[in-house]
């Protein structure tokens, strides 16, 4: 699957406790969209025994913790590979590439926060990343 973003960002939501990187393909009209987030608090136990320990992965609705087995990024896309478990939950195919058509700040902005949601939580989880 290969879509092009036209709206992608970052944000620290100190209020609600998470870190969010997200991307749609339209700006005003969203079509596909998938938001990457995590908390910035330390899981407690309750959530390590849901699995929520870890990132989520948010699309369509549906959510599923963790899931990302590799995201690669060079200058003009990024791809993603899901697990098949997480790719049948979201409803996507085990592959996603996406290319970015949005403000180079916004795109530079979530580059730069995305490895931080991934490379937290549950090791297991955490996907291999290149180029970033």
């Amino acid at each position: 699957m290969e879509i092009v973003a036209q709206s992608v960002g970052f944000e620290v939501d100190e209020e609600d406790e998470v870190r969010e990187a997200g991307f749609s393909e339209g700006a005003d009209e969203p079509g596909f969209t998938l938001l990457i987030q995590r908390s910035d608090y330390e899981p407690d136990e309750q959530d390590i025994s849901l699995g929520f320990d870890t990132y989520c992965l948010v699309s369509g609705g549906r959510s599923h913790y963790g899931g990302l087995r590799r995201v690669e990024r060079d200058a003009e896309m990024i791809r993603f590979l899901f697990s098949s478990q997480a790719a049948a939950v979201l409803g996507i195919s085990e592959s996603l590439t996406v290319r970015f058509e949005a403000p180079t700040q916004s795109v530079e902005a979530y580059s730069s926060g995305l490895p931080g949601i991934l490379d937290w939580g549950r090791e297991t989880e955490r996907p291999i990343l290149v180029g970033f």
